[in-house]
């Protein structure tokens, strides 16, 4: 199959992403520039909905920029000004809300995905397919089981948007 991507919507994406997240570095492995996590999402994303009839440009530039808005200073409005209204909605969809108790923000997350297209949810699962790939160590038992049950409740609620991405979230889940 043919992705069918739009070069310069992608590279505007790519690198506004890159650039808003330039000073941060991934937690793990050390030492790797966080935008590793971004391309690694984004390639999760594009390898497991080469079936899909998707739109491969919206899947690509929330991929990259779904972290924008939570991890750096980036408004949604500039996200919007940059990218449209449809990107700007899907990076909302993806953004946890802070000012809900931690125990609520998945839940909202996951309700916001499923108001939005399908390629939103096909990030969110291809993020935590990226994200769950081994235990962190430094993590508590009991927040390395939290975020085990997290990757449960995304794989469910979720896994009706690719179901090639449920079945490598779910074995991820089972040998994590």
């Amino acid at each position: 199959m043919e992705i069918n991507l739009d070069d310069k919507a992608f590279h505007k994406a790519m690198f506004f992403a890159f650039s808003k997240h330039s000073s941060q570095m991934m937690k793990r492995p050390k030492n790797v520039p966080y935008t590793a996590h971004l391309v690694g999402v984004m390639m999760n994303a594009i390898k497991y909905s080469l079936n899909l009839d998707i739109d491969f440009t919206l899947l690509a530039t929330l991929s990259l920029l779904h972290d924008t808005v939570e991890d750096t200073q980036t408004t949604l409005e500039e996200i919007e000004e940059n990218f449209g209204i449809e990107v700007k909605n899907g990076v909302w969809a993806l953004t946890k809300d802070e000012t809900l108790p931690k125990s609520e923000q998945m839940k909202d997350c996951i309700k916001k995905i499923k108001c939005e297209r399908r390629e939103v949810a096909i990030v969110k699962l291809a993020d935590r397919l990226f994200n769950i790939r081994d235990r962190v160590p430094e993590w508590s038992k009991a927040k390395q089981e939290a975020y085990l049950e997290e990757a449960k409740l995304i794989c469910s609620e979720l896994g009706y948007a690719n179901s090639y991405l449920k079945q490598a979230l779910t074995l991820a889940i089972e040998n994590y």
